[in-house]
């Protein structure tokens, strides 16, 4: 490999750029130190020709920014951008480690394994919604499991965005992974939450399965059966998986965007409840069917079925051709945490790719494997670009790949319609498609019928009021559970025990949904599952007094409740930062999502401490009541300066910082002079007299008598001798 001219540069006197980590249509990923905070950090940088963009500049720093208000343990942390030579890049986290994409590669992960990273996913994008910030491209290798078996993180927060709406204002293309684009982006480029938990919830199923829902030849295909069916149910592709979430799996990746999962936070909740429904769900009911009416009623059931299954069984690769993961290796973390430590490069990558910009990387672009850490399994060359702009024409053979549905398009907005009838079977003749169509179905019914007839006229039986007769399903939405069943029992068919999920717009026992829908020509005896209204779910609003605010928002969100304004005020008895009060407060009984107004400490408020030395005890006492503060029990002192009874000092002083409301103030109250006894110095010389007099605390002045000092003795003192004087005071001596 050449030597890249950025590998050693200095960027913004800052980042220290090493290797080349990876290298896709859109950025080239390094490792790279920051020298100022002495931390590993990865540094994208945009490829050249997408500098001369000024709208994609300007989205891109938009969205960069406000990924770096995201701070969430799960997302990777963006801390910087600039440009270096006016081409933009980001500095982001660096995470050594593999990608979901390399332990999916190993096989489904169990139920239990598969809800938990789902949460994980869920949590920093619940985040991100929060903060009216969308991912927009969700997917395997945009979560990157960390070597030192920390939280996932996910990467690359609003820059497939970025690119997305550059390119959709100046195209009119959708750019996305096929696989994981939600019916609404593909048919009108509406880019809500909603489209990232359809993500998660395609997501999840490969989880669930190690493969994706659909696969076909071309990812236009893919698109195709994104918009026009149903994710099929995990269980229908893996064993053990408990209807519960089936139905999770349904409610977040529900074709109209009305009818899934809201947001993040919403889909958070739901795989709570579904992880908790599982542990007690008993098995599925039912036996199967024997004898020979039932071998007939199943041929026929699949001759009579084949026109609704005929384009997804054409668009279907066999069982064991599901698409590959096909990458650059921008997109795969190697063992040595090179490019998935790069904050998932590919994702935005591959968006750029597509955008059929110049200076696209090529195969030669891109890194070894040795020097990328891309695992023997990884794509190789020919695969190595990861994106190609899409055909207008949805059924265009040229386009086909191996790997559809892992392959990042651009796809024109609206090429393929939520009304389209069409199948994705590549088939550009309607009317030959039709016609071949029909030939079979008649093949497929002539044979079954022709071994009625050898039967002895069982077959007219059989249609007419057998087995094989066919019903209407009735419409039960609206209906009550007693209504519905009395409808489904009347028509023939069996009654399931319901799904029941709480509404916010279906009163309790009415029925939402009902699977097969009402209208539908099913066989006599089929099972109808149902989809019954709980009503508006009720919440307890938490306990959180004495919680951190984060805390407190994050336990009234995860009751299901919402989070409303926050407000602050001083507490004497509750710390700074911490929940004062709730409204409604805790355990209240709230609609699902209702507000939650939460009440702050700002602490205890300040106050100033007065001036009190000099004054009594009891001016002082009061001085200190009136700024609200407490006196302490005073200590007390002798003191030859101070009045007895008033203030030698105060703790704190006059006028100290950092004192609140409530704090107490110390103080020294005087008990004037100390009193010592007078000694006896009575015939001691003078020099003696002093020396006692000075020993005992005594200043000393001498008077002589007039007569002279004959004898040079004390005569007598003032004070006399054992009385008491203040320490400190004066005797005064007699010498005779």
């Amino acid at each position: 490999m050449s030597h890249d001219p950025l590998t050693g540069r200095i960027v913004d006197s800052r980042y220290e750029v090493g290797q080349r980590v990876a290298r896709g249509g859109m950025a080239t990923v390094y490792k790279a130190h920051d020298r100022r905070l002495e931390r590993d950090v990865a540094l994208k940088l945009m490829h050249a020709h997408l500098a001369d963009s000024p709208d994609f500049v300007a989205r891109f720093r938009r969205e960069a920014r406000a990924a770096a208000r995201l701070s969430n343990p799960g997302v990777v942390a963006v801390y910087d951008q600039g440009a270096i030579d006016g081409i933009a890049y980001i500095i982001m986290e660096y995470v050594p480690g593999p990608t979901l994409r390399d332990r999916i590669a190993s096989g489904p992960l169990t139920v239990a394994e598969a809800l938990e990273m789902t949460s994980h996913v869920l949590r920093p994008l619940g985040a991100a919604h929060r903060a009216g910030l969308m991912h927009r491209d969700i997917k395997p290798e945009n979560v990157l499991l960390p070597a030192d078996g920390s939280v996932p993180k996910v990467a690359d927060f609003g820059l497939a965005r970025a690119v997305t709406e550059a390119t959709q204002t100046s195209t009119g293309n959708i750019l996305g992974t096929v696989a994981y684009l939600a019916p609404e982006l593909i048919t009108s480029g509406a880019s809500t939450p909603r489209a990232d938990v359809y993500s998660v919830g395609v997501m999840l199923f490969e989880l669930l399965t190690g493969e994706q829902p659909f696969s076909a030849d071309t990812p236009i295909q893919i698109a195709f059966r994104n918009v026009h069916e149903n994710i099929p149910a995990p269980s229908t592709r893996a064993d053990g998986i408990p209807a519960a979430v089936d139905g999770l799996v349904a409610s977040m990746t529900a074709r109209a965007p009305q009818e899934r999962l809201a947001n993040a936070d919403d889909a958070l909740r739901a795989v709570r409840e579904a992880a908790a429904e599982a542990v007690d769900e008993a098995g599925a009911d039912g036996a199967p069917a024997t004898g020979a009416a039932a071998a007939i009623g199943a041929m026929l059931s699949a001759a009579m079925g084949a026109a609704g299954e005929e384009g997804a069984s054409r668009a279907t690769s066999p069982p064991g051709a599901s698409s590959g993961a096909e990458t650059t290796s921008a997109d795969v973390a190697g063992s040595a945490g090179s490019a998935g430590s790069a904050g998932s490069a590919g994702s935005a990558d591959g968006a750029a790719d597509s955008a059929g910009a110049p200076g696209a990387a090529s195969p030669a672009d891109a890194p070894s494997p040795a020097s990328a850490g891309v695992s023997a399994s990884a794509a190789t060359p020919a695969e190595a670009s990861l994106t190609a702009r899409l055909p207008r024409s949805p059924l265009d053979p040229g386009a086909i790949t191996p790997s559809a549905g892992m392959r990042t398009v651009s796809l024109p907005i609206g090429s393929i319609s939520s009304t389209s009838g069409d199948d994705a079977d590549g088939e550009k003749d309607p009317d030959a498609r039709a016609a071949g169509l029909l030939g079979r179905r008649l093949l497929i019914a002539g044979g079954a019928l022709a071994v009625l007839g050898a039967m002895g006229g069982a077959g007219a039986w059989y249609f007419a009021a057998g087995p094989g007769r066919r019903v209407s399903v009735p419409r039960i939405e609206g209906m009550t559970t007693e209504e519905a069943s009395a409808a489904v029992s009347g028509a023939g068919l069996v009654w399931a025990e319901p799904t029941k999920v709480y509404s916010d717009s279906v009163p309790a026992g009415t029925i939402i949904s009902a699977t097969p829908a009402g209208g539908t020509s099913v066989t006599v005896g089929a099972r109808i599952q149902t989809v019954v209204s709980l009503g508006v779910e009720r919440k307890t609003v938490p306990d959180v007094v004495g919680r951190t605010e984060h805390d407190a928002q994050t336990a009234i969100i995860d009751a299901g409740l919402t989070v409303g304004q926050t407000s602050k005020e001083h507490s004497s008895s509750v710390a700074p930062g911490m929940v004062i009060s709730t409204d409604p407060g805790a355990g209240q009984s709230l609609d699902k999502g209702s507000t939650v107004n939460i009440t702050v400490s700002k602490g205890r408020p300040s106050a100033t401490v007065p001036d009190v030395v000099g004054k009594t005890e009891e001016e002082a006492r009061k001085a200190i009541k009136a700024a609200g503060l407490e006196m302490g029990i005073p200590t007390r002192a002798n003191d030859k300066s101070v009045k007895e009874g008033r203030v030698i000092s105060q703790s704190p002083r006059k006028g100290a910082s950092g004192v609140h409301k409530g704090d107490t103030v110390a103080l020294v109250i005087s008990q004037g002079p100390k009193m010592v006894t007078v000694p006896d110095v009575t015939g001691k010389s003078e020099s003696e007299a002093r020396k006692t007099l000075k020993d005992a605390g005594f200043e000393t002045q001498v008077d002589k008598a007039w007569t002279g000092h004959v004898f040079g003795e004390v005569d007598y003192t003032k004070p006399a001798k054992g009385e008491q004087a203040a320490e400190g005071s004066t005797v005064i001596v007699r010498i005779k």
